[in-house]
């Protein structure tokens, strides 16, 4: 078996970065791989949205031939048009000329596959190989592959895919689809594999189908340091080192590892991708991984809780992403309505007459430490903290609703000897019935607010639930705000959420939870103890 590897870090790894590598980056990066020897250099997304020249996103073949090598290319370049997806109707591309990209790289649905036929017979008529790549190929039953295979046999374009979209495939559930269409497609197409790692089984499986005997050319996609949506791709590294090692020494790993030294060490610090369990979670039961990485932002679910709502997504919504579905599956799965009125009713008996102090997690509470302890020994108010305890400070009682977090408070409050639990309904509680009197539930519907993007931020529940409760005042500590560095704004790194997040997405957060506070302060006054990005001259 021939293999060629095709590097599609520009296009597939730019989902981590919206495809913003810089211009000079994308010419080294290119340049590199051309070095390097790898086959197929696969350059961005040709699109019809708003090109800009520092993303690997083009508007023409000829704004792709001003960033390719000015040397003798040995390697060939192509580019991908997604249906669907910031797609560019192939009637607007130029001729082949041989000065661009060889090949264009044609993704579909299985509902498109008459509009890919339609697209591909464009594109090949002006003279470019096509790939025809089948989004969710692990969704083909067997009879459906095989009509697709004589559509490719009659359309015979430069390679055919099995395309891993979810991850989620299996040795031999790889080595099935692979025999099947090897023994009937025309053997002068190719045969690529493009793999996600959600299993931790892209490098494994592309091992596998590299030892296949067959006289077909099988190619292989991969991109630097596995970079990609989610739990990210096949290596280049390691299949080039492999393939060298195993089959023909014929690749400059040393020049792909300087693409990572150069670049992608840079991107790795900001951004995240590669295994993790819930997308271990999404491939097991497969469906799209945009749904693990919505589960897995709220913050506020187990591994288990990930499951379950993943489990209850319908089978004809699993491969397309839904929001509107999985917004919707999340806030059923947290609504357990439960009648609070007693234990709303021994809240308001504790605070009554109480001036009360709320604390958060934020780095304030070591920074300010002395200046809170004094006001508490002062001023004597009912302190209140928010999804986390810590014996430096006397609580009067816990606020949890977070049920990632609960796990740990539990094993805390043990050996702090039984701090009052407020929890709100969502929180499973088993087993325990010493204490049960120091457990008070309140209903999680009930204290949510209507901006889906916080709506259940635990600072926010707890300000309604204590306003239903009468307060007419609160003081804050440690409600510092969020940090685009996971670990910057948290007193304790124990309690840092252990997730990076853009700058811009933080600034929305704070913004929609300042609107958030700005309207409860129309019936409480809301005031600060320490430093936060909410605070506005001492009060909303």
């Amino acid at each position: 078996m021939s293999i060629q590897i095709l590097d599609c870090t520009l296009r597939d790894g730019g989902y981590i970065n919206d495809w913003d590598f810089g211009r000079k980056a994308i010419v080294s990066i290119l340049d590199k791989l051309e070095s390097a020897h790898i086959d197929i250099i696969e350059c961005g997304f040709l699109t019809g949205m708003v090109h800009d020249p520092e993303r690997s996103l083009y508007g023409s073949v000829a704004d792709i031939e001003t960033v390719l090598p000015r040397r003798k290319r040995e390697s060939m370049y192509v580019a991908m048009i997604a249906i669907g997806e910031k797609e560019l109707h192939p009637a607007k591309l130029a001729p082949y000329d041989g000065k661009s990209i060889e090949g264009i790289r044609l993704t579909f649905h299985q509902d498109e596959i008459e509009q890919a036929v339609e697209w591909a017979k464009i594109i090949m008529d002006k003279g470019y190989k096509v790939f025809m790549q089948p989004v969710g190929t692990v969704f083909y039953t067997d009879m459906e592959l095989l009509r697709l295979v004589e559509t490719i046999n009659a359309l015979h374009p430069y390679a055919f895919y099995i395309v891993d979209t979810l991850g989620s495939m299996y040795r031999n559930q790889v080595t099935h689809r692979f025999y099947l269409i090897n023994e009937n497609m025309d053997p002068g197409i190719h045969l690529g594999f493009h793999a996600h790692n959600n299993l931790q089984l892209a490098f494994s499986n592309a091992q596998v189908l590299g030892k296949i005997q067959t006289k077909r050319t099988l190619i292989l996609d991969s991109s630097v340091y596995g970079m990609g949506r989610g739990a990210g791709n096949l290596p280049t590294e390691l299949i080039t080192q492999y393939i060298n090692k195993n089959i023909v020494s014929r690749y400059d790993v040393t020049m792909v590892m300087d693409i990572y030294d150069d670049f992608i060490a840079a991107i790795r610090k900001k951004y995240e991708w590669g295994y993790a369990v819930p997308y271990h979670i999404a491939a097991s039961n497969v469906c799209h991984p945009n749904y693990a990485t919505y589960l897995l932002n709220r913050q506020t679910l187990t591994m288990k809780d990930i499951e379950k709502i993943i489990q209850s997504i319908p089978e004809e919504y699993k491969v397309l992403y839904d929001l509107k579905l999985i917004e919707r599956l999340y806030t059923q799965y947290q609504s357990k309505t439960i009648d609070d009125r007693a234990a709303v009713a021994r809240i308001a008996a504790m605070i009554h007459g109480r001036k009360l102090l709320l604390l958060g997690p934020g780095n304030t509470l070591a920074t300010e430490y002395d200046r809170i302890l004094e006001f508490i020994e002062r001023e004597k108010p009912l302190v209140i903290s928010v999804n986390f305890v810590d014996a430096r400070y006397r609580m009067d009682a816990c606020f949890v609703s977070n049920h990632k977090r609960m796990d740990a408070i539990r094993q805390e409050i043990r050996l702090l000897g039984g701090i009052p639990l407020i929890l709100t309904s969502n929180i499973p509680w088993e087993g325990e019935e010493d204490g049960e009197e120091n457990r008070l539930f309140v209903d999680y519907d009930r204290y949510t607010n209507d901006d889906e993007r916080v709506s259940d931020n635990a600072g926010l529940m707890l300000l309604h639930l204590l306003r239903e409760c009468g307060a007419k005042e609160v003081l804050l500590a440690g409600f510092d705000g969020f940090h685009y560095r996971h670990n910057g704004n948290y007193y304790s790194s124990e309690w840092s959420l252990n997730r990076r997040e853009e700058k811009e997405e933080v600034e929305d957060k704070q913004n929609r939870i300042r609107r958030q506070l700005r309207l409860l302060s129309a019936s409480m006054r809301i005031a600060f103890l320490t430093p936060s990005v909410y605070e506005q001259d001492g009060d909303l």
